[in-house]
């Protein structure tokens, strides 16, 4: 597997957007009137977060394997 930073630079841009989205539904939800809207708004949320955690587990995997690897080359070479 070979290492490409613009991986963990586009998981880091979706998890900016990720958040944006959750201040502006937050903002939404102090607006709203309840009901219909109240539960749109709220599963929103739940579909945001549910991308941000998939994001960052996959942004911690693919750091943790890229350090592991490199200290792997790294023992080796001593």
């Amino acid at each position: 597997m070979t290492f490409d930073d613009r991986l963990l630079i586009r998981h880091y841009r979706q998890q900016a957007q990720a958040e944006k989205q959750l201040s502006q539904i937050s903002a939404d939800v102090d607006n709203s009137e309840g009901g219909e809207e109240a539960q749109r708004l709220f599963e929103q949320m739940i579909e945001v977060k549910s991308n941000l955690v998939s994001s960052f587990a996959t942004s911690s995997s693919y750091l943790s394997y890229k350090h592991d690897t490199i200290k792997a080359v790294i023992n080796g070479i001593q």
